[in-house]
């Protein structure tokens, strides 16, 4: 369970909050590092971690 202390609801969701930036996040945005919920950039920064694939374009397909 996490601390309700480091819970934050400014996404709309009830989600942590990266414990390095401070950035809210939903617990399907949060990766576990050290027993500390991170956001991406944070984890990639930390960790050195990168993609293992590269985006492609497709298309006909617009996310906008």
């Amino acid at each position: 369970m996490p601390d309700p202390s480091k819970l934050s609801t400014a996404t709309g969701q009830l989600g942590p909050v990266c414990s390095i930036t401070g950035q809210a996040l939903t617990f399907a945005e949060a990766i576990v590092l050290d027993n500390e919920y991170v956001c991406w950039e944070a984890y990639v920064e930390a960790t050195g971690a990168a993609p293992a694939t590269e985006g492609k374009q497709v298309p006909g397909l617009h996310l906008d």
